[in-house]
């Protein structure tokens, strides 16, 4: 089969045998893909490291193998790296590379992901609020997987009303009427709404200009985040703990 030649962000490493690395790829024309990039671990190479480091934005040929989970990956070059301005920074983006590599799974194309993904690196090279922007791509990539999250009216009976609990299971708000189709519901305040409202909405571009929310806030977001992605998972590990170190 002819390779496919696409753009793709690293999302992880690992080193494979002596002299080659099994990479974990998000890619614009094959969505994401775990593939072999052979003898780049010598001396002699002429792919720069930084090309096959879990973050780099890089052009590559795709050889795709249908009766193995093991693509070939040949010819990379690196296109950008995202050279993160502070801790904090390289903290989120190793975040977010985490949830993709974890949520989406293999070759299905989307290109929507790919782009969020593409922006996200390059906004937080140049931001003061990364913690914002690692929220604000949470909840636009739970809508692109289609787990919601409802955020105008109940879920399930689809009235509008003053006060709701919020349903991880459901994917949004729910009414005290139809609290009952969840037992492990929680409760949301209209603040908290009215921000992931504005986050869900505005272009991931634009969040920079958001020059700070109450800590208290992100977090309580970013459980209500969790909590739906949770559900709709089949991971059988506590894969937020790491969320700590931003939040």
């Amino acid at each position: 089969m002819a390779p496919i030649k696409t753009q793709a962000i690293v999302l992880k490493k690992h080193n494979f045998r002596e002299t080659s690395v099994i990479l974990s790829l998000y890619t614009e024309k094959t969505g994401k893909i775990k593939g072999v990039l052979k003898g780049v671990r010598v001396e002699k190479s002429k792919v720069p490291p930084l090309t096959f480091t879990p973050g780099a934005f890089i052009s590559a040929s795709i050889y795709i193998k249908r009766t193995s989970e093991l693509n070939l990956i040949s010819s990379p070059s690196l296109l950008q790296f995202y050279d993160m301005p502070s801790k904090k920074n390289l903290t989120g983006w190793r975040l977010i590379l985490n949830l993709v590599d974890l949520f989406t799974p293999e070759k299905e194309i989307d290109r929507e992901i790919f782009h969020l993904l593409k922006n996200t690196g390059e906004i937080l090279t140049d931001c003061q609020n990364p913690v914002v922007i690692f929220i604000a791509f949470k909840l636009k990539f739970i809508k692109i997987l289609g787990y919601g999250i409802e955020l105008s009216r109940c879920v399930v009976c689809r009235s509008e009303q003053p006060t709701y609990l919020f349903s991880g299971k459901l994917g949004g708000l729910i009414c005290n009427s139809c609290k009952s189709r969840d037992t492990k519901r929680v409760n949301i305040s209209k603040r908290v709404i009215n921000i992931m409202q504005h986050l869900e909405k505005i272009d991931i571009k634009r969040c920079p200009v958001i020059k700070s929310i109450p800590v208290e806030i992100l977090r309580k977001i970013n459980f209500y985040s969790n909590i739906t992605l949770n559900y709709h998972s089949e991971i059988d590990k506590i894969w937020w703990t790491n969320e700590k170190n931003i939040l």
